[in-house]
């Protein structure tokens, strides 16, 4: 599939005419010192009954902000000029974005939340989740507050970033986004950056609001939300209240009909994700192979199973067996994706003064999510059947020497039908809520010193009914049929209690259908009908006691800010102030690396001065102002976990944990300057450095998990005796954890440029801003080192593959460990004109994002590689636009995001730096998405808002994601959406 010229040239016509989308207000964009000032002065003149509000600057403890940093502000006018019914679709909309998680993207699995060091996020814990990603460095690597304080990461995730679904976009007041590195001011994980989302308060009356948008793939999505607020002579309280449904995405509508797009890559088998282990009815036995083909001898896959005719009844013999091919593949496209979902929030601002100097203020969040999502019983029930079993006709072994019986992948589509089993869906249920309070006291105009505390915790509970075998088999020659029934969960006692009692059952029960003799007791995989023999297929339908999954954090922080001196050239600000925070999260994943949840404590200390060097009183030609920006902030993490056992006695078999303790200190320091030559012109500079702990599963593993592993052509030791197999020989395989893993730390540096010039050009904005952020010692996974190295380079690193005193490996160890690290740069180009006329104003924008570098390094030997314009990567560039006219009571914004071309790297293996199957490398073509905002005030009181996203209906890229046609990351599945939405002010 290619784009056609016109639309290209459309794309560069729009950008260059109307602007791009981007994250700045519909108003001209103010720096943090202007913004400031325009706050105070409105509390100036507010009138004596007026509280002075809490304003907490993005990017900086300093109560005038950092005229260094580069904050850019969208306002709530502009977030519904964005046409967008979701924090979710707002940061998308961001081209400093990328969209790696969230709704259907999350099912990939070569995703953040899948592709991870030994266990994946659950599907009770993806569900429902979303994330920002500034920079591509990783959602972990972005900061989000709300109010300018912190939220719990999403439930039971260790990565720490913040679920966006836990906020409601009609309490959002405005979002303040810093794109440079904060870790000086916040900590570690703002190295990518901060979203700051400050809620609505300060408002006398209420205003009711209703929303409806359809989509043309059926992601419909309702909302109504109320906003109210109430003042006295010394306070004032306000919250919103907001319910919201939202359906999932019809895969058939968006074009995700086929599961087989071999014919798109030259009969490539790699794009065909049909397969015979997803099961037939009669189910079927996947003996599918490789053939290698001259003169290349690329591998081709070659579909083939085992099966009976259907309508076959009673128990085959292997001469009722036939053989079927590519014919025979199931092609199933569940009928909707992503969650249906419902959403209940509430928020509360108040402030209150108890003298003319003290006031007590705080404000609170809370939000309840339930999401559902049909499970996919197209993945089939794959069971292996015991030597004797009624319904077996093989011998044992039939296949291997490691498989005692044949494993038979059944479809119970007729069970479905006939009502033996529900139709199952996966569900959850997460809460996220925020508590915010604090005691300011105002010294005098300057001064102040503020004592907060804040409390957030996000919660998620769930279920995901299973249709599969919980039976393994192991030798045993007491058995008549030489094994027994194993699971390992209740053989090494990983369950306790209920969850225990639960498991023994279905164990006991499904065994009995995988082992018995007596067709009637015997699960038969060969039936065609629900009522073919055998067992029930519901004795493999079973729903586990609920998960449970949580993070939190606790937050105590005592600042105090004010102004030093008063020079010639202005005040010096300072702040200076202490803060302690404790960490916490539980989750399946985390506790089978450090079997009970672990809490991490972080003591910081922190110092900022903003020292004017020229300006007000004290200024030159070419030396209008001139600003320096000095913080420093000291972190020390300490966490307690399990590190082994009392005599070593493994925990599986009641083994009592030790426990112990780590600390990790840094002291992160940042300096800017902001130079103004003249009015309307202002450069500025910053740098920066970041610190980050290593994470706590990798510090503390008890467990150990051991299994076994070959060791094939070893550079340093041919086995003779020993080899289970000429040229390999058996090692354990241990996940360990690192006891030499170092923090991971950080340098960013930017440079920027504001023009507003005066007179003619009067409401001309240009904005150039640089950003390179460096990341050392990063921490990467087991699997990176075939990326990165050959085989041979692998199993000589004996941090990996120690070795006895003949040079024999002894183990092989998976754990995380330091890589060089990680290398970005960007340049932001922004460009705005506010243009009056008799007919209205006018405002065109352009935002250009161009990538310069993401690029990975994991030893210096190696050349690092390149992720820049890859599917997995961030665009080479992005371009946004839109033309705003303001008419009176009427407004209207056209918007155009614009995607360039970029490669599928989806299906590459890349090994020692080099990709593997080259010809997958697919060309993805560029993108144009239009969308078109409309406003009408009807009085003061009635408000109708209308938005149209992706109002051409464009259809996304042709390119093959985890068996999609298109990608999630970078087009929005619900299509064509078109909004309605009223507001009335009483």
């Amino acid at each position: 599939m290619t784009r056609t010229m016109s639309t290209s040239m459309l794309a560069l016509m729009l950008c260059a005419s109307a602007g791009g989308a981007w994250a700045q207000s519909a108003a001209p964009q103010k720096t943090e010192e202007e913004r400031a000032r325009a706050e105070q002065a409105a509390i100036d003149t507010a009138g004596e009954a007026a509280v002075v509000d809490s304003v907490e600057v993005t990017g900086s403890r300093l109560g005038s902000g950092d005229p260094t940093s580069r904050v850019i502000v969208i306002s709530k006018e502009e977030i519904q000029a964005r046409g967008v019914t979701s924090v979710e679709q707002l940061i998308r909309t961001l081209p400093q974005n990328v969209a790696t998680i969230g709704a259907i993207t999350n099912e990939r699995a070569r995703g953040p939340l899948s592709n991870r060091d030994k266990v994946s996020v659950s599907q009770i814990g993806s569900l429902g989740v979303s994330a920002a990603n500034l920079g591509g460095m990783g959602a972990g690597n972005t900061l989000i507050l709300v109010n300018g304080r912190r939220v719990a990461g999403a439930a039971g995730i260790e990565d720490g970033f913040a679920n966006l679904n836990g906020i409601p976009l009609s309490a959002v007041e405005r979002v303040e986004i810093s794109f440079g590195g904060a870790s000086a001011v916040y900590g570690a994980d703002a190295i990518g950056g901060v979203i700051n989302f400050i809620l609505r308060k300060d408002f006398v009356g209420s205003t009711l609001t209703v929303q409806h948008e359809v989509s043309s793939n059926d992601a419909d999505n309702s909302r109504i939300s109320l906003f109210s607020g109430y003042s006295w002579g010394s306070g004032n309280i306000s919250g919103t209240l907001d319910f919201s449904r939202r359906k999932p995405v019809n895969n058939h509508k968006s074009g995700f009909v086929t599961e087989n797009y071999s014919s798109y890559y030259g009969g490539d088998t790699a794009f065909d994700t049909r397969s015979f282990s997803r099961g037939l009815q009669p189910g079927v036995i996947d003996r599918g192979y490789y053939a290698f083909e001259p003169p290349t001898y690329d591998a081709r896959y070659v579909a083939q199973g085992l099966t009976v005719r259907p309508g076959f009844v009673g128990r085959p013999s292997l001469t009722d067996l036939i053989t079927v091919g590519a014919e025979a593949l199931p092609d199933f496209v569940p009928e909707f994706a992503g969650p249906e979902s419902e959403s209940t929030s509430a928020t509360l601002n108040f402030e209150q003064k108890i003298t003319d100097k003290l006031t007590f203020f705080g404000d609170a969040l809370y939000t309840r999510s339930e999401s559902e999502q049909d499970i996919r019983y197209s993945e089939g029930l794959r069971v292996q059947l015991a030597p004797g079993q009624a319904y077996n006709p093989f011998p044992a072994y039939p296949f291997d020497r490691f498989t005692p019986g044949p494993i038979v992948a059944y479809n119970p589509q007729a069970e479905v039908e006939a009502g033996q089993l529900p139709s199952g869906r996966i569900s959850n249920t997460a809460t996220q809520w925020n508590i915010n309070a604090g005691l300011s006291y105002q010294f005098n105009a300057d001064t102040k010193i503020e004592l907060l505390y804040s409390r957030s915790e996000a919660d998620t509970s769930g279920q995901s009914p299973n249709l599969e075998s919980v039976v393994d088999f192991q030798a045993d020659a007491t058995s008549p049929s030489g094994v027994k029934c194993y699971n390992r969960n209740l053989a090494e006692n990983r369950v306790t209690g209920a969850d225990r009692d639960y498991l023994q059952g279905v164990f006991d029960r499904q065994c009995l259908a995988l082992t018995s003799s007596d067709p009637t007791l015997a699960f038969n995989p060969w039936k065609s009908t629900a009522d073919g023999g055998g067992s029930s297929a519901a004795d493999f339908y079973y729903i586990p006691v609920r998960e449970a999954r949580a993070s939190g954090t606790q937050n105590w922080e005592a600042r105090m800010n004010g102004v030093l001196w008063t020079l010639p050239a202005g005040k010096l600000f300072y702040a200076i102030g202490a803060e302690m925070t404790a960490d916490d999260t539980d989750s399946q994943e985390v506790r089978i690396r450090t079997v009970n949840p672990v809490t991490r404590d972080r003591h910081a200390y922190f110092a900022e001065l903003r020292v004017p060097i020229f300006g007000e009183n004290f200024n030159y030609t070419g030396m209008r102002s001139l600003l320096l920006s000095l913080a420093a902030r000291r972190d020390s993490y300490t966490t307690e976990g399990p590190i082994g056992t009392v005599n070593n006695v493994p925990y599986s078999l009641g083994g009592e944990l030790l426990y112990d303790s780590s600390t990790f200190a840094n002291t992160t320091p940042a300096v800017g300057l902001r130079w103004e030559p003249f009015e309307g012109l202002a450069l500025r500079a910053r740098w920066t450095e970041g610190f980050q702990a290593p994470p706590y599963t990798q510090l503390f593993n008890p467990v150990a998990t051991r299994n076994t592993t070959t060791i094939s052509n070893d550079p340093l030791y041919k086995c003779t005796t020993d080899c289970s197999r000429p040229g390999s020989y058996v090692v354990p395989l241990v996940v360990a954890s690192n006891p030499d893993l170092e923090p991971q730390k950080s340098t960013q540096v930017s440079y920027g440029l504001t023009w507003r010039p005066q007179g003619m050009l009067d409401g001309l904005m240009f904005d150039v801003a640089y950003n390179s952020t460096k990341i050392d010692s990063e921490y990467a996974n087991p699997r990176d080192l075939q990326t990165f190295l050959r085989q041979d380079e692998i199993l000589r690193l004996t941090q990996f593959y120690p070795r006895d005193a003949n040079g024999k490996i002894i183990e092989a160890r998976q754990m995380t460990f330091n890589i060089v690290g990680s290398e970005y740069e960007s340049i932001n180009y922004e460009l705005s004109y506010l243009w009056n006329t008799k007919w209205g104003t006018f405002e065109p924008k352009i935002n250009v994002l161009d990538n310069i570098k993401a690029e990975r390094q994991a030893f210096t030997e190696r050349e690092p590689l390149s992720a820049l314009g890859l599917l997995q990567g961030t665009d080479d560039y992005k371009v946004v636009g839109s033309l705003g006219w303001y008419y009176h009571d009427f407004n209207a914004s056209l918007w155009a995001y614009y995607t360039p071309e970029y490669t599928n790297d989806y299906d590459i293996f890349r090994a020692a730096g080099v990709n593997q199957e080259e010809d997958r490398l697919i060309p993805v073509d560029d993108m144009l998405i239009m969308d078109l905002t409309a406003a009408w005030r009807i009085n003061n009181d009635i408000r109708l808002n209308f938005a149209g996203r992706n109002i051409l209906d464009e259809a996304p890229p042709f390119v093959v994601v985890q068996g999609r046609p298109y990608d999630t990351a970078r087009y929005n599945a619900a299509g064509r959406t078109f909004s309605l939405e009223l507001q009335y002010s009483f």
